[in-house]
């Protein structure tokens, strides 16, 4: 049985290395190099759980200080109604 997407409905599918922004409660780890399967015609990504549940226990080694990012950036953050107000 082949895999279909859930949002094009395409059966055609390339494994890949994307980079994943993962975000908790206001804050995000942007991880490059993540392995996922991406629907050809959309792009739709699908990771395996274990790939997730990794990125998940690195964000909360990085946000208690047990482990340092290789590196942070500074982004600027605003609110829609301010850019078209």
């Amino acid at each position: 049985m082949s895999r279909k997407c859930s949002f094009c409905g395409s059966t055609d599918f390339r494994a890949a290395e994307v980079q994943y922004v993962y975000r908790n409660n206001g804050s995000m780890l942007i991880v490059n190099g993540v392995p996922c399967e991406e629907c050809t015609y959309c792009g739709e990504r699908y990771y395996e759980a274990d790939v997730l549940k990794k990125i998940e226990r690195e964000f909360e080694a990085i946000r208690s200080g047990k482990r340092r990012p290789q590196r942070e950036l500074t982004v600027p953050i605003d609110d829609y109604s301010r850019l078209v107000g």
